[in-house]
């Protein structure tokens, strides 16, 4: 199994829980037979806000974006806007931590090759949100309130 790596742009702030993210990072791509490397990153609200501008032409906030890398041992990258997941976690009825793994998930499915683009795509990718958030004893095991 290739490398899943934490990082935070956010000066001073390091991506919290990997102990127990990293596991579950690699149950869901062992399961959806992907054997490459994936980075994590944990960024402000700004950046995201830029990124989501340059990339996909939406000049908002939005919780992760997910970048293919079709490189040799590099599936992509996850964009993760730690203030827009902590304000949306309530709107959920989650915590920090659970909104935080479910962005994750989401971001690591679109990797993997799921959208939701149209409402088959939506249903599919769902679903399988669900699995992975519900059903595998690694997504499981590490729950906070």
């Amino acid at each position: 199994m290739k490398p899943v790596s934490f990082l935070s742009s956010i000066p001073g702030k390091n991506f919290p829980w990997k102990k127990f993210l990293e596991p579950q990072v690699k149950a869901l791509l062992k399961k959806e037979k992907k054997n490459a490397a994936v980075n994590i990153i944990l960024c402000d609200n700004k950046m995201q806000r830029e990124l989501n501008r340059n990339y996909r032409k939406l000049d908002c906030v939005t919780d992760v974006l997910s970048f293919e890398w079709n490189e040799p041992g590099l599936l992509g990258e996850i964009y993760i806007a730690e203030g827009q997941v902590k304000k949306q976690a309530p709107a959920y009825g989650n915590s920090y931590y659970r909104e935080l793994k479910r962005v994750i998930v989401h971001g690591l499915l679109h990797l993997c090759g799921y959208d939701h683009c149209n409402k088959t795509e939506r249903k599919i990718m769902r679903k399988k949100e669900a699995f992975y958030l519900g059903n595998i004893n690694a997504f499981r095991t590490f729950e906070f309130s």
